[in-house]
């Protein structure tokens, strides 16, 4: 406390007074709560343009946002991939998928060696199970076929690991990943994804029938090019010559060649040949084979072969002008009928059915006239009394070449002559006439 005096006048003013004390500044407190923020200031001018940055690298053409190499000739709305969709190949996939064959992919079969995906790129590879030295001899050209160490015939089996059927691009093209736009980014250009299956002028490919039974070979299908792919597996996969012997009991309702066996009608050489017969080939096979009648190019669509695979009666014209259907001048007619006939014979003894599970039974009403041949199956237990049916060389011939017929479907048009002498030689050695539908080709 301090006192302080004032003089006012003759008078002392004294007043007594508290002095606050001051002292060094204290250290800073810790920061308090971010406060409300403040309304946004109004917006500076524009500041000056920045240099221009350097250029990007090209890329690919687009059409509407779309990159050009996706749309054509791949996956626009009429190309390879919706055309595929409508295709066997396509349905065959969608089925299997959960499907009761689902189970057929977990072993080791013969089934995956068609039907897998990496099925072609695993046979050209040779890498089948037993390999060539154990098994075919000719894998590498398609053949599946060999007798075993006990001396029955026998396949090489699937090797790899796919558990549902899928023929898609990659099983029958070699993509990689230099030749995938996908991958790329590079527009597709013809040619960039070459067939897996050799398809040049000298590459040959085999049937699994073989030139006798001195040993199991098969037998060159001959240099078809771009068709050798769709030889790999539309065959009979049965070597007839090896199959059928003096004495055929017929204990499965699976005996016979495999489904689309076209390539053995095709080449006219996979059926059952009657001794002293021979057999010739219609003008088809000296004009054209499979691709050009399955894959005719699109001029829609970059010229690129049509991928839903049905024959195109358009293929048909250049030397059929005016046909309007694949029944031309009568002859599917005409093959149908007799291929009624030959059924309603083997009927009649007891070779067929559509039964699934036993007791099989013969056809009977509409299935004899249905057209429907190729579900008919032969009939385990069709012999006399119900007893196992043993059918002998040329009766088991017969029933192979109708069945291959059957399954080898369009009706004879693959190979009219060579379908019209099996169908004529294969009555007769079943009922030891002449059919009244059909008059043998020379």
């Amino acid at each position: 406390m301090r006192i302080v005096r004032y003089m006012v006048g003759a008078s002392v003013l004294v007043v007594s007074a508290f002095a606050a004390c001051v002292g060094d500044d204290g250290a800073t407190g810790p920061a308090g709560p971010a406060g409300t923020a403040g309304a946004q200031g109004t917006a500076g001018p524009e500041g000056p343009r920045g240099l221009t940055g350097d250029a990007g690298a090209a890329g690919v053409g687009v059409d509407g946002g779309i990159a050009t190499s996706c749309l054509s000739p791949c996956h626009g709305f009429g190309g390879i991939v919706e055309q595929w969709k409508t295709s066997t190949h396509y349905a065959t996939f969608i089925a299997n998928l959960g499907g009761e064959e689902v189970a057929t992919w977990t072993g080791k079969t013969p089934c995956g060696n068609c039907h897998a995906i990496d099925a072609l790129e695993r046979r050209v590879a040779g890498n089948v199970s037993p390999g060539p030295d154990g098994g075919a001899i000719n894998v590498k050209n398609g053949e599946l076929g060999y007798r075993s160490a006990t001396g029955t015939l026998a396949e090489s089996t699937y090797s790899g690991t796919a558990k549902v059927a899928a023929v898609t691009c990659v099983t029958c093209h070699a993509v990689t990943d230099a030749t995938d736009p996908h991958r790329t980014g590079a527009t597709w250009t013809p040619k960039s994804f070459p067939l897996r299956v050799a398809s040049g002028a000298a590459d040959d490919v085999f049937l699994e029938k073989s030139p006798s039974t001195a040993a199991v070979t098969g037998m060159s299908a001959g240099k078809l090019g771009a068709s050798n792919t769709c030889v790999f597996c539309h065959r009979s996969r049965k070597d007839v010559t090896n199959y059928i012997t003096a004495a055929n009991p017929i204990t499965s309702r699976y005996w016979g060649p495999h489904d689309g066996p076209q390539t053995d009608v095709y080449t006219g050489l996979g059926g059952y040949h009657f001794t002293g017969k021979t057999y010739g080939n219609s003008t088809h096979q000296t004009k054209v084979n499979c691709v050009d009648c399955h894959m005719p190019t699109v001029k829609a669509n970059s010229d690129t072969p049509n991928h839903s695979f049905y024959a195109q009666l358009s293929s048909c014209l250049t030397c059929h002008a005016g046909a309007t259907n694949f029944d031309i001048a009568g002859g599917q007619s005409q093959v149908r009928a007799s291929l009624r006939e030959l059924e309603a014979a083997m009927n009649a003894l007891g070779w067929l059915t559509r039964s699934e599970t036993a007791p099989y039974l013969p056809l009977a009403g509409s299935q004899l006239t249905d057209n429907a041949f190729e579900l008919d199956r032969a009939r385990p237990g069709g012999g006399p009394d119900g007893g196992t049916l043993s059918l002998t060389a040329d009766q088991a011939g017969a029933l192979y070449n109708y069945f291959l017929l059957a399954r080898g479907g369009a009706a004879g048009a693959h190979n009219p002559k060579y379908t019209r002498q099996l169908l004529f030689d294969s009555y007769v050695a079943v009922t030891g006439t002449a059919p009244a539908t059909l008059v043998r080709p020379p």
